[in-house]
């Protein structure tokens, strides 16, 4: 048995067996023999950790700030985005406004003009082609207002047909000593480009620029026959360096005078924050020494209060209670306005203080009863929650309604509805005569204001005053929200 598989092996693989195999066939089995060849070499007990040959880093970890600059250069120099002009802070006039695109267009219709008379002259071309060379020559000049860097980089290629053209005129000598490579005209609409763009890109683009004409000036020199004169580019390169230096002057005062204004905005909103600050702590100081410590006393007497009376009724009792429970509920709320007033961010982890929402209604209708109001509740519609500033605002309409009511109509019966509608909640409160002595008002009268602003900051509607029955009555309508009506 074990001899005999390899002789069938042999025959499979024969030409006189069966056939040839193919190809592909043997490369498999081929690939199987070496994978399944075992290895034969020495064995090694060494646990060492190997060494590995120092990785080369690439020339970007080795100069980070040189590969920094390369590629932000590389971006600056062949990503053009869109500059608008910035807007004149101190001009309103519409025309003045337009001021810098009018008279780049003037520029260059003042270049235009004797530059395609140039180029007919020199070049021997006809009108039509001369005024389109002098017009993509001259054009740089206004897309300069809004693309930099593309204007900057068509003024550089238009020099490319002018130098040759010239050159091979009268045999590879420029015909009367004609400037080369640059035209008259194009040295000032070049020139005009590289400032406007200088006024617009970071100083290493302009720099850059300023490299890459002399670098471009130089390669004509050398690519085109050397009979022609020697070129004119250096005056060109003169002019712009002292425009360069001259735009690099005025606009790094431009910015100097920018940031300081910008630092003395900074300055007096610090200065401003730091008065109100202040102002809100002399106001929580006050409210402190002045409310904190009367809310305190009145809890105290009402805990205290039961005690002097020999077996109270516990209708005293329970009114004593609900004094100091609304005492030291004021006084909770009054520690949150307390600690927002002290602190510079109100609300600096995001997180806020518990508000009053409608679910606390019932509450509240419990203490105004406490306090001998008949308050006759009702809930119409489907109770659904609604946004925070909704519920915290319809809570303190009803709040300010009840303790209205029970100022200034003492015995009274109240009736409070609270409806929900498709596309909005209503509040109305009703209160019947007083029943008892009204006292004196000992208020500044806030209240209705206050009401009626919380309303109106909601997009909704107070209506506030006498029935014909006698009552009074406060009707709310609050619209919901985009989010609550979905």
């Amino acid at each position: 048995m074990t001899g005999a598989a390899p002789e069938r092996g042999r025959a499979r693989n024969s030409p006189t067996g069966r056939g040839k195999c193919p190809l592909s066939r043997r490369r498999l089995r081929t690939r199987r023999r070496v994978r399944a060849r075992p290895y034969h070499g020495p064995v090694t007990t060494d646990t060492s950790p190997v060494r590995r040959p120092p990785e080369r880093r690439a020339d970007g970890a080795r100069f980070p700030r040189l590969t920094g600059l390369l590629r932000a250069l590389r971006h600056d120099l062949f990503v053009f985005p869109v500059h608008p002009m910035p807007a004149w802070s101190r001009v309103t006039h519409p025309l003045l406004r337009r001021l810098p695109l009018i008279l780049t267009v003037l520029l260059a219709t003042d270049l235009a003009i004797p530059g395609a008379m140039l180029l007919a002259e020199r070049l021997d071309l006809v009108w039509p082609l001369a005024a389109a060379l002098s017009v993509a020559q001259t054009a740089p000049v206004v897309l300069a207002l809004t693309r930099p860097m593309a204007a900057w980089w068509i003024s550089l290629a238009t020099a490319l047909p002018y130098a040759i053209g010239l050159a091979v005129q009268d045999g590879g000598t420029p015909a009367d000593g004609a400037p080369w490579p640059w035209a008259e005209t194009q040295v000032m609409a070049h020139l005009a480009v590289t400032l406007i763009a200088a006024w617009r890109v970071a100083p290493r683009v302009y720099l850059a620029q300023w490299g890459i004409t002399l670098l471009f000036g130089g390669a004509l020199s050398l690519a085109v026959p050397p009979r022609a004169a020697v070129p004119d580019a250096a005056a060109l390169l003169l002019f712009s360096a002292v425009g360069l230096a001259i735009v690099a002057a005025v606009r790094g005062r431009s910015e100097i005078r920018q940031q300081l204004k910008r630092q003395q905005a900074l300055t007096e909103q610090e200065r401003t924050r730091r008065t109100l600050l202040e102002e809100r702590t002399r106001i929580a100081r006050e409210l402190h020494d002045v409310v904190a410590h009367h809310m305190s006393v009145i809890a105290v007497q009402a805990e205290a209060a039961p005690y002097r009376v020999a077996d109270p009724p516990p209708e005293l009792s329970d009114s004593f209670a609900g004094i100091r429970a609304n005492a030291l509920s004021a006084l909770t709320e009054l520690r949150h306005i307390l600690g927002m007033l002290r602190s510079a961010d109100p609300n600096p982890d995001g997180r806020r203080s518990p508000q009053p929402t409608l679910a606390d209604i019932d509450e509240l209708v419990a203490n105004v009863r406490s306090a001998g109001l008949r308050v006759e509740a009702s809930v119409t519609g489907v109770p659904r929650p609604l946004s925070r500033h909704i519920e915290l605002s319809a809570y303190r309409i009803v709040q300010e309604a009840l303790s209205n009511a029970l100022r200034h109509a003492p015995g009274c019966r109240v009736e409070f509805e609270l409806s929900y509608g498709p596309a909005g909640l209503g509040i109305r409160v009703a209160n019947s005569p007083a029943t008892a002595a009204v006292p004196p008002p000992d208020g500044a009268g806030h209240g209705v204001v206050g009401m009626r602003e919380r309303a109106a900051v909601l997009g909704g509607a107070l209506d506030i005053g006498p029935r014909e029955d006698g009552w009074f009555e406060v009707t709310v309508s609050l619209p919901l929200g985009k989010d609550e009506d979905a």
